[in-house]
């Protein structure tokens, strides 16, 4: 399956709040935290388990003006790190 085609999901352990357009994650029993900027805010808002990486990188290129591929590339490489970071379901536990 091409990582375009994958279906993030968040941890169910994850909390989140949103202030000022940036979010911060919680891993409680990892003690482990993410601050996101706004784009990696709204990102993490659209990962909802049904919408694949392109589907995500579809809607950030169009609300953010730049093209699909530049999109696609910056929303793998995102998940990529919230996989490394433990705070994608079934990821790096």
């Amino acid at each position: 399956m091409a990582l375009r085609e994958t279906i993030p999901a968040k941890h169910p352990d994850a909390a989140a709040r949103v202030y000022d357009n940036e979010a911060f994650i919680v891993l409680p029993h990892k003690g482990q935290y993410k601050i996101l900027n706004g784009v990696g805010t709204r990102v993490w808002d659209l990962i909802d388990g049904r919408r694949s990486a392109g589907d995500i990188a579809r809607l950030i290129a169009d609300e953010y003006e730049t093209t699909f591929e530049t999109a696609l590339s910056d929303v793998e490489s995102f998940l990529g790190d919230l996989e490394s970071h433990g705070m994608l379901a079934g990821k790096a536990e």
